[in-house]
């Protein structure tokens, strides 16, 4: 399969009312999203709260989305652990299932230096052969990949790409001059998907997609396929009061929920803690949703 880019939605886990994972739910929302353009799928990220599932509930969540997706486009398995051998093993489990890559987030709990993290990822990229992500998300994990290290880690077998999720701006062109010539970089950062793309990102680990599919991979387009830059920048106006809504209100799955169901699709629950928004937090998801189309 050809190298992985465009916009890859970072998919959520959607509950029933029993806070049982809706596998149903999780096949129509595939099929909606392949029908709108995006061009890769990642199930168990963080939008995903891979955190909260068990094991055997992550493994399910793979199998269905690689079963519905049926290599129609690429699906990238989270596999993030707080061991180098649980993550070795979500990312083998992966690529036995018939995943068609892995992104994985250095462990956050003890808070690994920078060698610690080195030698995590090296060891899985020498233990599963087939294509790695990093994934760097200071702000979630609290714990950074310097791009010192990246940089070294786009050296080794199977890892070429990362998720840069810093929220600087300065990292991908610090990684797009000194990483290595193959090595592809997806913004993770909603409200930095136009200047990610104009400084070299060939891709978009997009939370948005999960709701505005069709305007997310119409902004790739206008800017790497079309080099329409002012189109573009008309659009990313559009979408940019979602897009910060989505980064920075600290609701993600809930808005994202909220927003699928409201359309027939499938949302539904979050694992507690969360709770599902208020009248007030609806009523603005809503209107910053409808701003975009």
């Amino acid at each position: 399969m050809e190298k992985f880019h465009g916009v890859y939605v970072v998919m959520i886990t959607p509950f029933t009312k029993n806070r049982k994972i809706d596998y149903s739910g999780i096949k129509g929302n595939i099929e909606w999203w392949i029908k709108n353009g995006v061009h890769g799928i990642i199930p168990l990220g963080s939008t995903g709260e891979f955190a909260s599932l068990e094991d055997n509930e992550k493994k399910k969540i793979a199998e269905t989305v690689i079963e519905t997706v049926n290599k129609r486009i690429p699906v990238v398995v989270g596999a993030t652990a707080e061991t180098t051998e649980k993550a070795i093993y979500f990312a083998t489990q992966a690529k036995d299932i018939g995943a068609d890559g892995t992104i994985i987030l250095p462990p956050y709990y003890f808070s690994p230096n920078q060698e610690e993290i080195y030698n995590h990822y090296k060891k899985i990229s020498e233990k599963v052969i087939f294509p790695l992500m990093l994934y760097n998300n200071p702000y979630s994990s609290k714990v950074d990949i310097k791009a010192e290290t990246v940089i070294r880690l786009s050296r080794l077998k199977n890892i070429d790409y990362i998720k840069e999720s810093s929220g600087d701006i300065k990292r991908i062109t610090e990684l797009r001059l000194h990483a290595e010539q193959n090595f592809k970089i997806f913004c993770g950062w909603e409200d930095m998907v136009f200047e990610s793309f104009l400084l070299g990102a060939t891709g978009w680990v997009s939370v948005i997609s999960n709701i505005s599919p069709k305007q997310a991979v119409e902004l790739y387009k206008l800017i790497i396929e079309k080099k329409e830059i002012a189109k573009a920048l008309d659009l990313y106006k559009k979408m940019l009061p979602m897009l910060k809504y989505l980064e920075y209100e600290g609701k993600t799955q809930q808005i994202l929920k909220y927003c699928l169901d409201s359309i027939g699709l499938c949302g539904g629950l979050s694992t507690t803690p969360r709770i599902p928004l208020s009248k007030e937090e609806q009523k603005t998801a809503l209107e910053y949703w409808q701003k975009m189309k």
